[in-house]
């Protein structure tokens, strides 16, 4: 009787097993998971809010983005290759796995594991949204970036002088450099030696807008990709990475780097970064680095002479690039022609909807603020028509040069002091 007994009651005392609690806790899961969701949700909620008042955004990238990047970029900078592409590959892999993962389930009804696989991948996003928002996602929304610009009353002379200047160390510089079978300039440094370089440019800067830390650029493995995508730089400084496309013409991607640079040092806006990048080139000494500055802004400056209306000496300058530089331009323009239309208008429609996302109303046309120019004709108030010059008999118009001509007057005036009016 005792025994019987015994055997009875043992079972009511023995344990749960590992698996029975493991399934009594599952429904608890998706609770945890959502709750962990909106709490990250909260704080990049938080985030977007506050990084649109101006004061906030300044205060935030000089310290806590900073202090970010400095802290992830010193370690990341150790590894031969882009960690931000290595978490591009391992993020395809990963979608693939879950996708089989997904129909096994669904195969099998495990819509609880479906529910907890769907929480798992939000709270993963959510988060790195989170480290996108503390690390670079307040730059947008600094105050734009000062740049020292000379020549608001520059005449059409003046500008011509300027150009000329500019133009005579371009074509110098064009047939002094080595050029590859397209009769492209072959780039004298090796990627890393390149990058080291630009990076020193920048630490020569004494400007209290810039971040301190400056990384290495890292070029992409995979490259082809980013040129199916008409891209040639990406900086995700939540892995404190600037990574660029080096299957880009070399003039190209070496303007880049120093275009990403820019965002790595706290500027965010495109056309602000395009500015700071040309003024480190073309002010480098290193002829290389200058050469690539001219090949991307020398056009821009040119146009300035045309402003006034003198356009045949418009048609001077540009008549006077040398033929090396114009081969190279069009190997340049028929590269990225060649590139897929539809994954270049995907490639285009992200990028543009991402800018707007973070405040640049118009899109990808962001990179071009800074290198618009303008000109005022001023109206007679008594006959209502165009003011003439009394001396020529022509209508007056006033240049408005934009802030990448000026940029390159004041280059030329701290070498030279202004050029004088009758400077032809």
């Amino acid at each position: 009787m005792y025994n019987e007994r015994m055997t009875r009651t043992v079972p009511l005392y023995i344990p749960k097993s590992r698996a029975e609690r493991k399934r009594r806790a599952l429904p608890f899961k998706p609770f945890i998971l959502g709750a962990v969701c909106c709490g990250l949700l909260f704080v990049f909620l938080l985030l977007d809010g506050i990084r649109k008042d101006p004061k906030i955004a300044e205060w935030w990238t000089l310290h806590i983005a900073a202090a970010w990047e400095t802290a992830v970029g010193s370690v990341t900078s150790m590894l031969p290759v882009s960690l931000f592409e290595l978490c591009i590959i391992a993020l395809i892999i990963i979608c693939v796995w879950l996708y089989v993962m997904l129909m096994l389930c669904l195969c099998r009804a495990k819509f609880k594991k479906i529910l907890c696989g769907i929480l798992w991948v939000a709270a993963v996003a959510v988060c790195v949204l989170d480290m996108y928002m503390v690390s670079m996602g307040f730059g947008y929304y600094r105050p734009p970036m000062s740049f020292e610009t000379a020549g608001d009353k520059y005449t059409a002379e003046q500008a011509y002088a300027v150009c000329s200047y500019f133009l005579d160390d371009y074509n110098a510089i064009a047939n002094k450099l080595e050029r590859d079978e397209n009769g492209c300039v072959k780039c004298p440094y090796t990627f890393r030696e390149l990058a080291k370089k630009i990076r020193d440019e920048y630490d020569k800067l004494d400007n209290d807008y810039l971040t301190r830390y400056t990384p290495i650029a890292k070029p992409v493995t995979n490259s082809w990709i980013m040129s199916d995508f008409l891209i040639i730089g990406v900086t995700f400084l939540p892995t404190g990475e600037a990574n660029i496309n080096t299957e880009a013409p070399v003039t190209e991607y070496t303007e880049t780097i120093a275009h990403e640079l820019a965002h790595a040092k706290g500027v965010m806006r495109e056309g602000d970064a395009n500015l700071l990048a040309q003024q480190v080139l073309i002010s480098s000494d290193d002829e290389f680095l200058r050469y690539c500055g001219y090949f991307g802004s020398f056009y821009s400056l040119a146009s300035a002479v045309s402003l006034a209306g003198e356009h045949d000496k418009f048609a001077e300058l540009v008549g006077g690039v040398d033929e090396k530089i114009t081969v190279e331009r069009r190997f340049a323009n028929a590269y990225w022609q060649s590139q897929p239309d539809v994954i270049g208008s995907i490639g285009e429609f992200f990028n543009d909807l991402y800018l707007k996302i973070n405040g640049a109303n118009n899109g990808t046309g962001s990179y071009d603020d800074g290198n618009k120019s303008d000109v005022i004709t001023p109206i007679d108030p008594d006959t209502g028509e165009p003011e003439k010059d009394p001396d020529t008999g022509k209508p007056v118009v006033i240049p408005v040069y934009s802030a990448a001509q000026k940029m390159y007057f004041k280059l030329y005036e701290s070498k030279f002091g202004a050029p004088p009016e009758n400077s032809e």
